[in-house]
C-alpha cells in the first residue's frame, strides 16, 4: 500500500491569526503494514487563543499516534479496533479538560473542533468533534463520513429548515460541541471500509463551506492525486475558489490518498 500526503492551511482573506492546526502521520507496521492517520482542528474563531487550543488537540492526537498506538499493534484487529475507540475517546475527555483548565488560569474562554480519521489495512475509523470534516473521496464521488454537531445539524436533522435555507441561518456558526468548553465530550465514532483506492480529506469548516462535494471529487478524486504535490495544488486551487466565494474563516486541508 502507497500513500501520499499533504497539508494546506491559509488564515484566509479576512482574519489575521490562523487559528486551525493540521496533522497527517504515517508509520509502517509488522503486522498491518502501511497505517496512516489524519486529523485538522479549528479553534474557535469567537474565542481567544483559538490557535492555542487547536494545537493542543493536535499535539494530543500526534502523541497518541507515535506512543500509544505503537503498542497496540500486536492485538488481534477487533481487539485493535475496540481499544482505539476506547483509547481515543479517553485522550479527548482529557485534551478537552486540559484545555479548560488552561482557560480557567487565565480567565479566558478558548475551544476547538476536532476532525480525525485513522486507517489502518482497509478499515477506518472516524472521531468528530463540531463542525470540521471528514471526505472519502474514491473515483466516483466525494461522500462526508462525518456528521456536524451544530444547531444547524440538528434543525435539517429534524426538518426544522431545508437545505436553501442553510446560508441564511442566524445560527449556522453555533456548535453542540467542541473541545475546551463542553462539560462533557461525547465524540462522534464511525467505522467504515476502504473499498479500493481514496482520498481522505479532513478539513475545515472554512473549506467545505462554499465548496460542493462534486468540486471536491473533481480535484482530489484518486486519478487525480498522481504526487504529493499534485493533491497539495489541487487543495490550494479549492482553498481559493472558496475564498473567492466570500469565505472570511482560516481554511485548513490534510488530505491523504491511499492506493491498494
Amino acid at each position: 500500500m502507497e500513500v501520499k500526503a499533504c497539508i494546506f492551511t491559509d488564515a484566509g482573506k479576512v482574519r489575521k491569526i490562523n487559528q486551525d492546526a493540521a496533522m497527517v502521520k504515517v508509520a509502517n507496521t509488522g503486522r498491518y503494514g502501511r497505517i496512516s492517520f489524519a486529523c485538522v482542528c479549528d479553534g474557535m474563531g469567537g474565542l481567544q487563543k483559538g490557535e492555542v487550543a487547536s494545537c493542543k488537540a493536535i499535539r494530543a492526537m500526534e502523541n497518541w499516534f507515535t506512543e500509544e498506538l505503537s503498542l497496540m499493534q500486536n492485538m488481534e484487529e477487533e481487539e485493535l479496533w475496540n481499544t482505539v475507540e476506547k483509547s481515543i475517546r479517553r485522550l479527548l475527555v482529557r485534551v478537552s479538560a486540559d484545555i479548560r483548565r488552561y482557560g480557567k488560569h487565565r480567565g479566558i474562554k478558548l475551544g476547538t473542533t476536532l476532525t480525525a480519521l485513522l486507517q489502518i489495512g482497509n478499515r477506518f475509523m472516524t472521531f468528530n468533534i463540531g463542525d470540521s470534516r471528514i471526505y472519502l473521496v474514491d473515483r466516483e464521488k466525494a461522500v462526508a463520513v462525518t456528521k456536524d454537531q451544530s444547531v444547524l445539524q440538528d434543525k435539517l436533522d429534524r426538518g426544522l429548515i431545508t437545505d436553501a435555507e442553510v446560508a441564511g441561518d442566524p445560527e449556522r456558526n453555533i456548535l453542540l460541541q467542541c473541545l475546551g468548553t463542553s462539560l462533557e465530550v461525547e465524540p462522534e465514532v464511525r467505522r467504515g471500509e476502504l473499498k479500493g483506492n481514496a482520498t481522505v480529506v479532513a478539513c475545515s469548516d472554512g473549506f467545505w463551506r462554499r465548496l460542493e462535494p462534486c468540486e471536491i471529487h473533481k480535484k482530489l478524486c484518486p486519478q487525480m492525486c498522481v504526487t504529493s504535490d499534485d493533491m497539495l495544488e489541487e487543495c490550494r486551487k479549492l482553498s481559493e475558489l472558496a475564498m473567492s466565494r466570500r469565505e472570511q474563516d482560516n481554511i485548513s486541508v490534510a488530505a491523504m490518498n491511499i492506493v491498494y
